[in-house]
């Protein structure tokens, strides 16, 4: 009997050391499963999940949040009218304490019970191909290596599913957060491409600013900003139209001096009243999230520290310090995988102006990951300015300058598969780089020659859908004559109204 046992564990052995082998023959379609590795918010955070109190508090529910503001309303306009900052500031903080202050977490870096994220996907089905992706999704408030930790499970599951024996990462905004967690921790193996999509492998400026303080409202970026997403503004009837005026608009309240007022009176609010919200808010709630202090960029994290007042030691300490080593690793990581044969390609809005809330608006980016992050260390111009003419001159390598002279990616980490798109606002959609990313994962070379459609630098044509090479400057005349809309017409109008009036001012 003892030795039919053992046959029978032998066999059991046997058969449990060979799956692999027949996992990788039981697909043979020759294209790995694609995992997509969601951005910030990608799935509800939920409060008293399943009961008759269910509410969402991210992506919060706008009645929700007009219930709790109409609360406060009478004490911000009693505040305002009275110039009286602290029946301001405290109705402020109610605010934002009851919209926000259950995502805080502990001590320990933990969620509240009764605080949760109950739709997480997990893997079904085996259907995959070019055409279909695994959805990954997780609590953005965590630590990373937590979804690192799960991301790891959910890999093998998918591997079991296809038969595969390798997965493709395809990664958005702060899925390069999660990213970067799995990498330092699990390392390459069983992973065949990855792709980073407007990711904050090194953080954002606006979150570094903001976990220092720096809070800025300047009328310059608050109108780039605002004249930047318009084309993006879902409108309704006459889009184009309603567009085009809402540029117009805002350009000549800029020109009336009426933005500049309006920026005046901000910052005199924030003076007044944002010590008293950061304290009693801010810093309690969002100073608890180890996912956003993943966001603070490695030259802000010492005096972030000490402004967000994150504990000394505890759980919560350790987490927020731990991911500190994932982005310094993120660079050699991604070296590493590819010189060992994993397809990489990172690719990085610039042109477009940054959040208008912090000092350092004038850094190039997608609208919210700045340029430099994403990419790892290119050497960038100011957003809608080219390069220094002083640093212009004395490059001696122009094999990765970028023909507006507005980006120099030879500084990056991985230059040769570093992508940057001119006017492309983060994660938008475009069929043009849905293309691309089709090619990086079917191609046996991938670099930013291989594809003579998709060069190195290209411009987002949101009209058209797709992105085409960058030739030089940005033009909003040749704008208007590839995409003759009313509102490229109002972009090119005001441009050439600038570039008349200004020598003048000056």
């Amino acid at each position: 009997m003892k030795k039919i046992v053992s046959l029978v564990l032998c066999a059991v052995i046997v058969l449990c050391t060979s799956a692999p082998a027949f996992a990788d023959d039981g697909c043979k379609c020759g294209f790995s499963p694609i995992i997509y590795v969601g951005p910030l918010g990608c799935t509800p955070i939920v409060r008293d999940a399943g009961t008759k109190n269910e509410q969402q508090l991210w992506k919060i529910d706008t009645k929700f949040l007009l219930s709790k503001l109409g609360k406060v309303l009478p004490g911000i306009t009693k505040g305002l009218l009275l110039r009286n900052s602290d029946m301001l500031g405290s109705a402020l903080v109610e605010f934002v304490n009851a919209c926000f202050g259950d995502l805080a977490l502990d001590g320990e870096g933990k969620s509240k019970a009764n605080v949760t994220t109950p739709e997480l996907n997990v893997p079904t089905g085996s259907r995959h191909g070019p055409d279909s992706d695994y959805y990954f999704d997780y609590d953005f408030r965590l630590d990373p290596y937590e979804h690192a930790d799960r991301l790891y499970e959910f890999i093998e599951q998918v591997k079991a599913l296809t038969g595969h024996n390798s997965v493709k990462l395809k990664c958005s905004s702060m899925g390069g957060v999660v990213l970067s967690a799995y990498l330092d921790k699990y390392g390459y193996d069983g992973i065949d491409v990855i792709i980073c999509r407007c990711c904050p492998l090194l953080g954002t400026a606006v979150a570094g600013e903001a976990f220092c303080g720096k809070i800025e409202i300047n009328s310059t970026s608050l109108t780039r900003y605002g004249e930047d997403a318009i084309p993006f503004l879902e409108t309704g009837f006459a889009d184009d139209f309603i567009e085009g005026t809402l540029y117009a608009l805002l350009d000549v309240l800029k020109g009336a001096g009426i933005v500049d007022a309006l920026c005046a009176l901000g910052d005199r609010l924030i003076k007044e009243v944002g010590d008293k919200v950061f304290s009693d808010a801010l810093i309690p709630v969002f100073g608890t999230l180890p996912g956003i202090w993943a966001f603070v960029p490695e030259e802000y994290f010492d005096e972030a520290v000490k402004f967000m007042k994150l504990p000394g030691q505890g759980g919560l300490h350790d987490k927020v310090f731990a991911y500190r080593t994932a982005m310094a690793n993120i660079e050699n990581n991604l070296k590493s995988a590819r010189q060992n044969g994993v397809k990489v390609c990172i690719i990085c809005g610039y042109n477009v102006q940054r959040t208008p809330l912090v000092t350092l608006w004038k850094s190039t980016s997608d609208g919210t990951v700045d340029t430099k992050y994403a990419s790892l260390g290119a050497t960038c111009g100011n957003v809608k300015e080219p390069l220094d003419a002083g640093y212009l001159n004395a490059l001696k390598n122009r094999d990765y300058l970028s023909p507006d002279n507005m980006i120099d990616a030879s500084t990056c980490a991985l230059p040769e598969c570093t992508w940057f798109v001119r006017d492309w606002l983060h994660c938008n959609g475009n069929a043009g780089i849905d293309e691309l990313f089709n090619l990086v994962m079917t191609s046996d070379e991938v670099n930013v020659d291989s594809f003579e459609k998709f060069p190195q630098f290209s411009e987002a044509d949101d009209d058209a859908d797709t992105i085409y090479p960058v030739t030089g400057a940005p033009d909003e005349f040749a704008r208007f004559r590839t995409a003759p809309t009313f509102l490229n017409f109002i972009r090119f109008l005001f441009s050439a109204v600038k570039r008349f009036l200004d020598p003048l001012f000056k």
